[in-house]
């Protein structure tokens, strides 16, 4: 674990033990190696964010490709889910920064994509952003060929959570 980020929340202690202040994920390793590679790419553009998604990468358990695509949230899938301070469902696919440019896309490296990589059905993750705490549950995760997910308002025209063609 690096130090790039000061946040409230750590992940790890100081002698290496995990909190329990988070929730245990898992990353194919083909996604481990796509975030790795990713992150290497980027200049510091959010460095709040991508430290995020580093701490998220050094913690996960890292799982076989071949794993079910409803098991956890990756790079690909779509996913229903809820932010506990916005009162409706939300559904997407998560997606590398340079394909988040159609409707219903979330970048990975937006908070929301971050908090989501590796999250299993009926899991939630609390995270603190800009001094704003913020928290999400996933409440399913599908491949992106097993349907068409409708847009919700928000993703039509984009939103400063990395869907559509932003990145924040």
């Amino acid at each position: 674990m690096g130090s790039c980020c000061s946040r409230e929340k750590r992940t790890m202690t100081s002698s290496g033990q995990r909190r329990s202040d988070r929730p245990s994920i898992v990353l194919t390793r083909m996604d481990q190696q796509k975030l790795l590679r990713l992150l290497q790419d980027l200049q510091a553009t959010n460095v709040d964010t991508d430290c995020l998604l580093r701490e998220e990468i050094d913690r996960a358990d890292i799982i076989s490709d071949a794993a079910a695509w409803n098991s956890a949230v990756r790079l690909g899938c779509e996913v229903k889910f809820v932010e506990h301070a916005i009162p409706h469902v939300r559904r997407g696919r998560l997606v590398l920064p340079d394909e988040a440019k159609t409707a219903h896309c979330i970048s990975v490296l937006s908070s929301i994509g971050t908090a989501l990589i590796g999250l299993g059905p009926g899991q939630s993750i609390r995270w603190s952003e800009h001094g704003r705490e913020r928290s999400l549950a996933v409440l399913e995760v599908r491949s992106s060929g097993a349907s068409t997910l409708p847009q919700s308002r928000a993703q039509r025209g984009g939103d400063a959570d990395g869907v559509g063609d932003r990145r924040h």
